[in-house]
């Protein structure tokens, strides 16, 4: 009796011990990298973007090597406008696969993304990094140096703003981006102005008047610039092409009645 007590107890223990085993087997397999990368994108695809990052972080805890991972997180951020977290997923797989296109157009769209958002917010000198690094993946895409000196002109970086301003111009072939470009070319030099950096805001809107001449009020505020820099000659002739353009400028007559 003790031998059949004892042989069911061991058999027991082995019916137990296997089902625990293939219970850790099946639990296992649902913890594969590969499977929770699907799972978490079919969940990105369906705009399940909460759930898709939990799925996703998973994978790249047990795989931080699996780019594709950090590719759909990249993605999911972005859906969710978290853009340090979007950028820093894409660097991870654009790290891995530099050479797919897909992962390149992500991370171009998470630093655009995160650029622009940094400038709506003043966070300036994140957006000068987001786009310089925009730039080193686009060196003749126009829309990374507007956003570059639309962040340059933040800080009051206003040579820099202008060599933006300006290598986005000769980028811009098809005229795509001018008026952004012009008018941060106007705004950066106005902005000067109003900051007291009137030697900084010549160039600027000297730029802007040579592209399009036919703005009154540009002149005006480079006659400004030109006279509290002490040139009152070219002062005198930028005030008369912005009263030549419109004699009824506001604050024409003030400035005339300094240049005399």
């Amino acid at each position: 009796m003790r031998v059949v007590g004892v042989g069911r107890s061991v058999a027991a223990v082995c019916f137990l011990v296997a089902a625990v085993a293939s219970g850790c087997a099946w639990l296992g397999s649902k913890e594969k990298p590969d499977a929770l990368v699907r799972d978490g994108r079919d969940l990105y695809l369906a705009h399940r973007y909460d759930e898709a990052i939990v799925k996703l972080e998973r994978a790249t805890e047990l795989d931080n090597a699996n780019w594709t991972a950090h590719l759909y997180l990249a993605r999911s951020y972005m859906a969710k406008e978290n853009w340090t977290l979007a950028i820093a997923e894409a660097r991870l797989a654009h790290d891995a696969q530099q050479d797919d296109e897909d992962v390149e157009q992500v991370l171009s769209a998470a630093l655009l993304g995160g650029g622009s958002a940094a400038v709506r917010n003043e966070q300036f000198t994140l957006a000068i990094t987001d786009y310089s690094e925009y730039i080193g993946l686009h060196p003749n895409d126009a829309r990374g140096f507007l956003g570059l000196g639309e962040a340059d002109v933040g800080v009051g970086r206003y040579a820099s703003a202008l060599d933006a301003f300006t290598r986005g111009i000769e980028m811009d072939r098809i005229g795509a981006m001018k008026e952004d470009l012009l008018h941060g070319l106007l705004e950066g030099g106005t902005r000067a102005l109003r900051r007291g950096d009137a030697k900084a805001a010549v160039p600027l809107l000297k730029e802007y008047v040579q592209i399009n001449p036919t703005n009154a009020s540009a002149y005006l505020a480079l006659a400004r610039a030109l006279l509290e820099t002490g040139n009152e000659a070219n002062a005198r002739e930028a005030l008369d092409h912005a009263l030549l353009l419109d004699p009824r400028q506001p604050d024409a007559a003030a400035l005339r009645s300094r240049l005399r």
